[in-house]
């Protein structure tokens, strides 16, 4: 994953390497939780810790905070695709094993 501040540069402000395989989707949570979460290839989800201040001279905080599993890698792909709800902090997750998984 490849974090950009367009206002400010066209190279990236940081490079993120959590997952093996390719990322399929990522989310960021519309309520009150500064979560992020990467599906990937990997059969994995990245859930980060990711805030953006309204302070322009303050660093955007990224902090790893979970690795979820239990999806099966299927013919080479893994999850496909992430929902966060939209006032509580969990996660849908969808994988290539036909499962859809509550992460709460």
């Amino acid at each position: 994953m490849v974090w950009f501040d367009l206002d400010f540069a066209s190279k990236p402000y940081k490079t993120l390497q959590y997952h093996d395989k390719a990322v399929r989707r990522v989310a960021f949570h519309q309520g009150k939780y500064p979560l992020l979460a990467a599906a990937s290839d990997d059969g994995t989800v990245s859930i980060l810790h990711a805030k953006v201040y309204d302070d322009l001279m303050q660093s955007p905080m990224i902090v790893p905070v979970k690795r979820l599993r239990d999806h099966i890698v299927n013919q080479g792909l893994g999850v496909l695709d992430v929902v966060w709800h939209p006032t509580q902090p969990w996660l849908f997750t969808a994988g290539a094993d036909g499962r859809v998984y509550l992460w709460a």
